[in-house]
């Protein structure tokens, strides 16, 4: 109860603090822990886009709470405008049908192309893996509430469902899973964070699904979202969202993409995609063209309430 009433004194005085400088705050959840490492490609591309945007909406600023909480949980505060008003996740039809999507995927597409993190000692036993079936047999580490665990699920994968980020190394490394699938945006980072000595990004296979991360919204704060939205829309057309990936410290790891050239590449379905968001992936031909070395689409089409 304390910590909660600092931290609405804190938003108040933040609140006050821009409003004084005639700034539009966006406020955004903490990191979800040290090794967090996505945090700054998102809180970046934000503040990137609210700059992009000033002359047209204003000056605006990035606030980044101290409110660590579930995605679950920050989903449900940003739909309430509880102190939060933005949050990036793995779309599905339901978070679209809570809150406002920017159907503008903010890593191309490559959130959906995953890598395998696996303790070093057990690389040889994965270099035996020559297909799906013989990787269901063995525990993937997933998120409690994460889309990727009802997918993998809905393919006959097993899973171990966690709550705590965090934990899921330590899960790893006792053996709990067998491996850990994360972007090929996330992965490299990470076990650089969590321990290369102990951790291999396995990319010989990557598991591959259709699965766009979007910015999610209020509903009661159109203005907001269109402001995000006309943003991210110019920077997806001129190419700029490819190159702030491209160089961005979070995500530059994965790139050239050349390198997954002689990966197996398990494609399985994501059944949990809105029929908008299905038809957006199939006419952006995202990520199978930056996989080809062709250019991204210079057009998409907007989100939708």
């Amino acid at each position: 109860m304390i910590r909660l009433g600092w931290f609405i004194l804190m938003s108040v005085l933040s609140l006050i603090s821009f409003a004084a400088f005639g700034e539009e705050q966006v406020r955004i959840r903490a990191p979800q822990g040290p090794g967090d490492a996505a945090f700054a490609y998102y809180k970046d591309l934000l503040q990137t886009v609210l700059q992009n945007t000033t002359e047209d909406y204003g000056e605006a600023h990035v606030v980044v709470t101290d409110l660590n909480v579930s995605q679950a949980r920050s989903l449900l505060l940003v739909r309430d405008s509880n102190y939060l008003d933005v949050e990036w996740a793995g779309t599905n039809r339901e978070r679209e049908e809570m809150l406002r999507a920017i159907r503008v995927p903010l890593n191309m597409g490559l959130l959906g192309e995953r890598l395998l993190v696996i303790k070093k000692s057990r690389h040889d036993e994965f270099d035996k893996i020559t297909g799906a079936q013989q990787l269901k047999t063995l525990i993937a580490c997933q998120g409690q509430h994460w889309p990727d665990s009802d997918i993998l699920e809905q393919n006959q994968f097993t899973v171990e469902r966690i709550i705590v980020f965090e934990l899921m190394w330590d899960m790893l490394t006792w053996d709990r899973c067998d491996y850990f699938p994360r972007a090929v945006i996330e992965g490299y980072v990470e076990v650089n964070k969590y321990g290369s000595d102990r951790f291999d990004t396995y990319d010989r296979i990557l598991i591959s699904y259709p699965f766009p991360m979007f910015f999610f919204i209020s509903k009661k704060k159109e203005q907001m979202a269109q402001r995000i939205e006309s943003g991210l829309l110019k920077m997806l057309q001129d190419g700029s969202l490819l190159s702030f990936m491209e160089h961005h410290e979070a995500t530059q790891s994965a790139f050239p993409l050349s390198r997954y050239k002689n990966s197996l590449r398990i494609k399985i379905d994501n059944p949990f995609l809105s029929d908008d968001t299905r038809r957006l992936m199939k006419s952006l031909q995202l990520p199978d063209r930056l996989f080809n070395g062709s250019l991204p689409a210079h057009q998409a089409q907007g989100s939708t309430n």
